[in-house]
């Protein structure tokens, strides 16, 4: 009784702790995110890390229908070549492996045939009475019967055996082309999906390496299944937030929630509380909590500049107190960016068939101004200087043997012309023979001249199925070597190509600047280099600009069209600059440093032909007081 009356104590007394409001104000993170954004994925791929060979600058639209992005296929390409000649060997390898094989069943056949013959014949003879014939020849001509009869069951089965191996040796064949075809149909699969198509009109947003901590953009590695950026509709937004599990329990669908946004201090908005997750997850940059994902729907009607991942303050609007007192604008913001070329080649290895890592013996120096055509890396393949003679030694080789085989088949079919014509002569002897009146010789010797005839017409008969059996065995053992040969003589151009390709030359006159590696340090004379990685880029002076980031709470305080002063770290260079764009969304600003800023880019005015790509810069806007207007939409 005591520890029941305990229990519904226990009971009563949590139920009343559930049942009051929260201590504390329930703040929740919330962001703006675009309803029908598109991820731009990269595609799959056999090889890691891939190259982004072509991506739609940052901030320009496209249609439906456009490529967004697409990748180095990397042996993909080649890959289709070797398969299509995979096939043709294939094809010819099974005809002349079935016209073997059947050249095999004929002569069976022809075993078979004079089998039959000899049963007939010694048939005839054993059918004479025992009392017109010697006892030792009568005996002599049966056990001849049986003999034949055992030797004809004997070519029977031999026979069988021969057709049943060419008919598995054709469904082998289909087998083995089946498979090359699908192999062949996926390499071209994997070309056709190394593109990414844009599902919707909209404006490309590059992302940001979550390694290197760059954007990526054309001629950057990636990890094959990694989102590189997005395509961002004209769609409507919404807010998504997350609740602590802790406070899930005071929270429910349908909660009249009031939503602040950092970046426009001063604006407010109302909206419901949509569906919440049934699970929690974690948010490794918060910590250890687990929270619940939640979506709150905006007003149509919402007038506010929002942008996608601009963050966002949510909480009930029963606690919603009184609002911080808006901060006037200082007459000048601070920000830091960086010197960048919107004209950029990235300088890389080529794609080799089986090549994986390349060592780099000339590298441009770092700051060079380079021409179109001039040569900036070189590349060395460990066994490329290997490979091609191997390869020309093959190639001169299965020459040869084409030419020793062309003579080969000449006089093998110059032999099958005769064994033909030696066949139908023993037919037409045959013929004469049986034409012999019956009444001028024995009986049992006409009767064996008729089944001589039989058997020499069904010689000839199968003397010619033979010939031409063999002369398909030699048309598909040439064009065999043939494909062996355009195989070879592939490989042996790829080969040359690829050593032509070892020097990279400049695409557009510009400055050369080197990327680092994956520990930080940049890529060097004497440096291993993975394929698909990017040792270097030129820049073309003319297009610098400066991509610079500000701070999400400073973020309302910068328009397109603001002047402003640029002035490179450690150099006395000053320069006029005009804000020309900013981001279409707000992002994380490195992974170390995980602080919402949006992107703004400034048109430099002035001299700027002493200026380098990826120099840091310091810039300072102009900023007019703005206003900050408190917009409720309730």
């Amino acid at each position: 009784m005591i520890r029941a009356t305990l229990a519904l104590c226990l009971c009563v007394g949590t139920h009343s702790v559930c049942a009051e409001a929260p201590a504390r104000p329930l703040l929740m993170t919330g962001e703006v995110v675009a309803l029908d954004a598109q991820e731009i994925i990269v595609p799959p791929s056999n090889s890691w890390p891939v190259v982004l060979r072509t991506y739609v600058p940052d901030g320009h639209m496209v249609k439906k229908g456009d490529v967004v992005m697409s990748i180095d296929p990397g042996n993909q390409a080649t890959q289709i070549t070797t398969l299509t000649t995979q096939i043709e060997q294939a094809r010819a390898r099974a005809e002349r492996e079935t016209a073997d094989l059947e050249v095999k069943a004929i002569e069976a056949e022809l075993a078979l045939a004079t089998s039959e013959a000899a049963l007939e014949k010694a048939k005839v003879d054993a059918a004479l009475p025992a009392r017109f014939i010697s006892a030792l020849d009568y005996d002599r001509y049966q056990g001849e019967r049986e003999r034949s009869a055992r030797d004809l069951e004997l070519k029977q089965s031999q026979a069988q055996s021969a057709r049943a191996a060419v008919n598995r040796r054709v469904q082998d064949g289909e087998l083995e082309i089946r498979k090359l075809d699908m192999g062949l149909a996926f390499a071209r699969a994997q070309i056709a999906s190394s593109s990414v198509i844009a599902e919707m009109d909209g404006t490309v947003v590059h992302g940001f390496s979550p390694w290197r901590g760059r954007r990526f953009d054309e001629g950057e590695s990636a990890q094959p299944g990694s989102s590189v950026g997005q395509v961002i509709g004209n769609s409507a937004l919404s807010v998504r937030t997350w609740i602590l599990e802790a406070d899930r329990h005071h929270l429910k669908e349908g909660d009249r929630m009031s939503i602040r946004f950092d970046a426009i201090p001063g604006a407010q908005t109302v909206s419901v509380l949509g569906e919440i997750a049934a699970a929690p997850e974690s948010r490794a940059a918060w910590g250890i909590g687990k929270y619940f994902r939640a979506d709150l729907k905006l007003p149509a009607d919402l007038k506010l500049p929002l942008a996608p991942g601009m963050s966002a303050l949510v909480q009930p609007l029963a606690q919603l107190g009184k609002q911080p007192p808006a901060v006037a604008a200082a007459r000048s913001l601070k920000i830091d960016g960086e010197l960048v070329a919107l004209e950029v080649s990235a300088v890389m290895p080529p794609s080799i068939k089986d090549v994986w890592n390349y060592n780099l013996v000339m590298l441009t120096p770092e700051g060079s101004t380079v021409k179109a055509g001039q040569p900036v890396a070189i590349f060395d393949a460990a066994d490329l200087g290997t490979r091609l003679p191997q390869k020309q030694s093959q190639l001169k080789e299965k020459t040869t043997q084409r030419s020793k085989l062309v003579l080969d088949h000449a006089e093998a079919a110059k032999a099958a012309e005769l064994a033909v014509a030696e066949a139908v002569s023993n037919l037409e002897k045959a013929n004469r023979k049986a034409e012999q009146p019956a009444d001028s010789i024995r009986r049992i010797d006409y009767d064996k001249l008729v089944i001589e005839k039989s058997l020499a017409a069904r010689n000839a008969e199968l003397a010619v199925l033979k010939r031409d059996a063999q002369t398909r065995a030699r048309r598909a053992e040439l064009a065999q070597v043939d494909a062996d040969i355009g195989l070879l003589e592939e490989e042996v151009r790829e080969l040359e190509d690829a050593r032509s390709k070892l020097t990279v030359v400049a695409a557009r006159p510009g400055v050369v600047s080197h990327r680092s590696q994956f520990n930080g340090e940049k890529f060097a004379v004497g440096t291993s280099v993975f394929m698909g990685l990017s040792v270097a880029e030129v820049a073309d002076p003319a297009s610098i600009v400066v991509q610079a980031v500000v701070p999400e709470p400073e973020a309302h305080q910068v328009r397109i069209g603001q002047s402003g002063r640029v002035t490179v770290v450690g150099g006395n260079t000053v320069l006029a600059a005009n804000v020309v764009d900013m981001g279409k969304v707000y992002r994380t600003k490195s992974r170390n440093q995980p602080v919402t800023v949006r992107d703004v880019r400034l048109e430099l005015s002035g001299d700027t032909g002493n200026l380098k790509p990826g120099a840091i810069v310091s810039v300072v806007l102009d900023v007019q007081a703005v206003g900050a207007t408190a917009a409720v939409q309730r």
